[in-house]
């Protein structure tokens, strides 16, 4: 099971811990995706439910790599 821990880590080592955070309160409404908000979700799809790309400074390219990437990390856990 992928944990909160594990996708944290996930964010920093891409670089974008701070994107995505500001990216996810700006579209659910100033909140936050926490270790509680996680355990109710389906960690694996976390990019593809978390908020709009093309409404972020990076892009839909940029989340779409970066999906990928989680994506990969999952399926080898």
């Amino acid at each position: 099971m992928i944990t909160y821990d594990t996708f944290r880590a996930f964010l920093r080592a891409e670089g974008c811990e701070a994107q995505f955070d500001r990216a996810f309160l700006l579209h659910n409404g100033h909140t936050v995706l926490d270790a509680t908000l996680w355990e109710s979700g389906e960690g694996e799809f976390v990019f593809a439910h978390a908020f709009d790309w093309s409404a972020t400074p990076e892009g839909r390219e940029f989340w779409k790599t970066t999906d990928r990437k989680w994506t990969l990390l999952c399926l080898s856990s």
